[in-house]
């Protein structure tokens, strides 16, 4: 089977987010984790390449990228290599600010 490429497209806060086109994607994510929005999170928004398919992935300090990648299988997808580098750089640098995104 053919695998798909998850392309991350933007790491952006909720708020932005839920203004862009990729608000129902935030949401269904934010359900499907039982997750309260709130402005200030930060979520990786993600583009299965090829397809119009969008995946949205919360970011804070506890982020495991094998979740995210476990998670793209279930769509037939992997991730980008650079994409899974920008997204580790982002969480240490989340971990090196003691930000917690939200």
């Amino acid at each position: 089977m053919t695998k798909f490429t998850a392309k991350l497209i933007t790491i952006i806060n909720v708020e932005e987010a839920l203004k862009s086109q990729v608000a129902g994607t935030v949401r269904v994510r934010a359900s499907y984790e039982n997750k309260d929005l709130k402005p200030n999170q930060t979520v990786a928004i993600l583009n299965i390449h090829g397809t119009t398919s969008y995946q949205a992935y919360f970011l804070d300090l506890n982020t495991d990228i094998t979740q995210i990648k476990e998670d793209l299988e279930k769509f037939g997808a992997v991730l980008n290599h650079d994409s899974e580098e920008i997204i580790k750089k982002y969480i240490a640098r989340m971990n090196d600010e003691g930000c917690q995104g939200d």
